[in-house]
């Protein structure tokens, strides 16, 4: 009889370890915590292009005559050594193709330009050349 009762709550305790074990992957987030996971991020504003790394996203994009195109610079990391190296910027610009208009070489902040003609009007920046390029499709 001994041996019974010792097998019931060994059986008993296996089921209530599972299930502390289950539910708490069922309720954890990311962390493992139990936090959700954050909300994305919200999507850029129209006719924006982000300056990263050596690209322009989109690559390419199209918009209505008359309209306003920003590009808004995203280069900077955050350093977390133990030195206080802080934060790194590289720095990007924005240059027409045809020689119409460039931002300054700038690794923060943003640069708008209006287009009033229809037209494809390639750019690249002029710190890394061709090998960083998009266009804006006027239409």
């Amino acid at each position: 009889m001994r041996y019974t009762s010792v097998g019931r709550r060994a059986i008993v305790m296996a089921g209530v370890i599972f299930a502390l074990g289950c539910g708490g992957a069922a309720v954890s987030g990311p962390d493992g915590g139990g936090n959700p996971p954050p909300p994305p991020p919200p999507p850029p504003p129209a006719n924006t292009i982000r300056v990263t790394n050596n690209a322009f996203t989109p690559g390419s994009i199209t918009v209505a005559r008359g309209a306003t195109v920003t590009w808004d610079w995203d280069t900077c990391t955050t350093s977390s050594d133990p030195y206080g190296g802080g934060e790194t910027c590289v720095t990007h610009s924005v240059a027409m193709d045809d020689g119409s208009a460039s931002s300054a070489a700038q690794s923060k902040g943003s640069y708008a330009q209006q287009f009033n003609t229809a037209g494809t009007y390639a750019y690249h920046c002029a710190v890394h050349g061709a090998a960083m390029s998009g266009k804006v499709v006027v239409q």
